[in-house]
């Protein structure tokens, strides 16, 4: 009896939470549809009908399709890039036991511990310098810089499982390093690789305050930067702001359900030593 009250509890409470978490991307969806009166006024009611002028504003003044097409090959370019770099890393970091390979791992490790916004100023000077600003390129290159310290880690976490028996195998047979990894290692590490790319994949998608420092120009713009030219120091047009907000949700949400199964095997396929 207590087991099946305890069941129940845990069931209200996951519901509850999971109410929680979905309210704001209800919000976004209900309000795309409704006029700025209409969400100052109450953005909780259902709209009376579909108010479609939103919809068609926003993709006139945001250029909506020119920045979903900057944000996809940015994310695209940064995710295939930071997998390759990051998988090759990992594995030889852990296959190789020197002192050298420790001392790497432990600047790796703690570079993720630095908040973004205390080396926010050094990028833009150091881009300033190099002359990437407002750049595709040069926003890519320190993405990749920022995010394959987390790939790293989960990479070696991973490799760690893979039986170093193939490897010597492949080698017998006179496979080079780099056919062992890409035709023996790689392989075998999908579940983390597709894991990686989706967070990858979301933290790039998500990503303002880089690009804002980063990209100037209407048409290098991503996403994000896009949504935020809806509010200004005079007005904050709410009714344009979550309709884009929408727009931007849906393409990145889709990814993330079609790989969430991915997702959660790599993370623990890596956190058991097998």
């Amino acid at each position: 009896m207590i087991k099946k009250i305890g069941r129940l509890v845990l069931e209200i409470v996951s519901i509850a939470l999971g109410l929680l978490y979905i309210m704001p991307v209800l919000m976004v969806l209900l309000n795309m549809f409704k006029p700025l009166g209409k969400i100052i006024v109450n953005p909780f009611t259902l709209p009376e009908s579909l108010f479609l002028d939103n919809i068609s504003y926003v993709i006139q003044n945001m250029h909506y399709f020119t920045v979903l097409k900057n944000t996809l090959i940015i994310a695209v370019g940064v995710v295939l890039i930071s997998v390759l770099v990051s998988s090759m890393a990992g594995w030889m970091l852990t296959r190789d036991n020197s002192r050298m390979s420790k001392i790497i791992t432990v600047l790796l490790l703690s570079s993720m511990l630095v908040p973004f916004q205390t080396f926010m100023i050094p990028i833009a000077k150091l881009a300033s310098a190099l002359h990437i600003n407002d750049t595709t390129w040069g926003y890519m290159w320190i993405q990749i810089t920022l995010y394959a310290p987390m790939g790293i880690f989960m990479y070696e976490g991973f490799a760690k499982n893979v039986p170093i028996s193939l490897e010597e195998a492949a080698r017998l047979d006179g496979a080079s390093t780099v056919n062992t990894f890409f035709r023996i290692v790689f392989p075998l590490m999908k579940p983390i690789t597709s894991s990686i790319a989706v967070l990858y994949a979301l933290w790039i998608w998500n990503d303002y305050a880089l690009a804002s420092i980063m990209l100037s120009s209407q048409s290098k713009k991503t996403l994000t930067i896009a949504i935020y030219s809806f509010f200004s120091i005079h007005s904050n047009r709410w009714d344009y702001a979550l309709t884009a907000l929408a727009f931007s949700i849906i393409p990145i949400a889709a990814l993330y359900i079609v790989m969430q199964k991915y997702v959660v095997a790599g993370v623990t396929a890596g956190a058991v030593k097998g």
